[in-house]
């Protein structure tokens, strides 16, 4: 069921399949029956506590219009559409929690066309903007199955959320350098990285992978003391870089450079049919690049052309 948390589109199959495989209720998915959506008081903030709640935590899905059993979905529980509409559900939740989650979407499923048999799913994230206060003016957080009251500390702690590195791969480029060998070319390979959040970040790495790597060498004086060489399967090697320079706020670092060496009558064969991978990682996420050698190729091709006229 893990691609039902990633779908942007919803049908009555996908609701069928809850059902016939009595999927659980977790963390990340809790069922409501019909009468979970109501006009009274307590039944509107019952939908902003458990809305609020999935924000504050990791995100996830309410499916209202199952019923379930032991956590387990069981069986249809139809919303009268004409009742309790998309629009509806939107102005409850927008106006009963405090502060507005972005991108939360509704989906509305309409069994064999009918608005009287429709079932809703509200697709919740990982707010960013948290801590959400929900109706009856708590912080609630998802835990097992339920939305429960949170501690002082852990609402202390969602206010720092969106207070975050963000790093991304910013750019490489490839060039040829100078060479003391006759018989072989050298070039150049660096990658910066770019820290598009709001703090600063101090620990991150830096994987570049060389797939193909026939004929071509890493300059060994220059690489052995920065970073870690690693060959791998099938023509393929690892170079990574653990950074240690921090990257502040809208600020662009080289996080790594090496040099690579090519023999001379491969070199056309090797820039062609070599290809390349970048992979960073830091505490908050991941970003990856992948291209080819074909600038560098063009370039050395160009020359050799310029050279022979």
């Amino acid at each position: 069921m893990e691609s039902f948390y990633t779908k942007e589109d919803y049908s009555a199959e996908d609701i069928k399949a809850l059902i016939d495989n009595m999927v659980e209720e977790s963390i990340y998915l809790d069922f409501k029956e019909a009468r979970a959506l109501g006009q009274s008081d307590a039944t509107r903030k019952e939908i902003s506590k458990d809305v609020a709640a999935f924000a504050n935590s990791d995100g996830g899905i309410i499916v209202y219009g199952i019923k379930e059993e032991n956590h387990k979905a069981t069986n249809l529980s139809f919303v009268d559409g004409n009742i309790f509409t998309k629009e509806w559900i939107e102005q409850i939740i927008t106006s009963s929690i405090q502060r507005h989650i972005p991108d939360l979407r509704i989906y509305p499923i309409r069994f064999d066309g009918q608005v009287q048999s429709t079932i809703y799913i509200v697709k919740i994230p990982k707010s960013l903007e948290a801590p959400h206060l929900s109706k009856d003016k708590r912080f609630y957080k998802r835990f097992n199955f339920e939305s429960v009251a949170m501690e002082e500390y852990e609402i202390r702690q969602l206010y720092g959320r969106k207070i975050k590195s963000k790093l991304i791969i910013d750019g490489y480029s490839i060039y040829e350098s100078e060479s003391d060998d006759n018989d072989k070319l050298s070039f150049i390979f660096e990658a910066t990285v770019n820290n598009e959040g709001d703090i600063f970040e101090g620990s991150y790495k830096l994987n570049v992978y060389f797939n193909n790597f026939q004929h071509t060498d890493l300059s060994w004086d220059r690489i052995k003391t920065h970073y870690d060489y690693t060959p791998l399967d099938n023509g393929k090697v690892k170079i990574s870089a653990v950074c240690q320079t921090p990257v502040y706020p809208d600020e662009t670092v080289n996080a790594i450079r090496f040099f690579f060496i090519i023999e001379k009558s491969f070199v056309e064969e090797a820039l062609r049919n070599m290809t390349f991978e970048i992979k960073l990682f830091y505490p908050n996420g991941t970003d990856d690049y992948s291209g080819t050698f074909d600038n560098v190729l063009a370039v050395y091709l160009q020359r050799m052309k310029e050279k022979n006229n």
